[in-house]
């Protein structure tokens, strides 16, 4: 008897010893999994905050600067016999009117997430967090501005003098030095002949400009909604927000500042030339 309860506490020492093992591999792998997580949606928060920066920077400046364009060539188009003292705005106006922003968004760290096969990581320890819809709604939502965008953009640029375009187009605000300018085109410097030739389509433009505005509208839409869910799922991840400074004083930032990236365009003189 004595040796069957040596046997037997030899025995529950090697179980306990072995469940002891169990746990503390368990325990150190749930620790380097909530580890692994936990870096991923620190990166993550970061690259939301700065997605949701440029949508608030293309809702609040560049969509309502576009309507404002857009009020002044549909105002202008109503009215056949409206008077145009400065052609070098009306044409500023048309150009701005036609340029299509777009927020540009980045997946970097998403993509890291998904490609490191992480995925299973971040839904097993925080099940509610819905992050992936974050970076699947942009497609979801632009596609449907998308598909009610007409001609008007193409038939600005051809209404648009040619020496023009180095100042007015639109692609010139991804151009970080300010100084830079494209080459320019010599064409007709006599901007009054511009806004005739607009004015005698203006039975074509005039509809076309209406859609323009249900598109721009739409991707107001757009924007705003992503706006809004990204605040939330950022809200959502606070605990791995590191930036110190607050949501709000962030995007009011990103409204207001003014950056290479949201310069204003100057209409040239009358008398311009190439």
């Amino acid at each position: 008897m004595p040796h069957l309860k040596k046997l037997a506490a030899e025995l529950i020492t090697i179980v306990l010893g072995v469940l002891i093992a169990l746990g503390v591999d368990d325990w150190r792998q749930g620790r380097e999994e909530a580890g692994i997580a936990n870096d991923h949606l620190v990166d993550l928060t970061a690259e939301m905050r700065q997605n949701l920066c440029t949508v608030e920077r293309i809702r609040a400046r560049h969509i309502p600067r576009k309507l404002e364009a857009l009020q002044t060539v549909i105002a202008f188009l109503n009215d056949p016999t409206a008077k145009v003292a400065k052609p070098d705005e009306l044409l500023l106006a048309l150009a701005r009117s036609g340029a299509t922003g777009m927020p540009w968004l980045v997946d970097n760290q998403y993509q890291a997430l998904q490609n490191s096969g992480n995925v299973r990581l971040v839904r097993k320890l925080h099940p509610t967090l819905e992050v992936g819809s974050i970076y699947e709604a942009p497609e979801v939502l632009f596609s449907q501005a998308d598909r009610i965008e007409g001609a008007y953009p193409k038939v600005v640029n051809e209404l648009l003098p040619a020496q023009l375009q180095p100042q007015f187009n639109s692609m010139r605000s991804y151009v970080r030095d300010e100084t830079v300018i494209a080459p320019a085109v010599a064409d007709d410097p006599d901007l009054d002949k511009a806004i005739e030739a607009i004015r005698a389509r203006r039975a074509e433009l005039l509809p076309l400009a209406r859609n323009e505005v249900a598109a721009t509208t739409s991707r107001w839409y757009s924007l705003m909604r992503l706006s809004t869910e990204m605040k939330k799922m950022i809200g959502e991840l606070k605990p791995w927000d590191q930036s110190t400074t607050t949501l709000e004083a962030e995007m009011e930032e990103c409204r207001s500042a003014r950056s290479w990236s949201a310069r204003e365009q100057k209409p040239p003189t009358a008398a311009s030339k190439p």
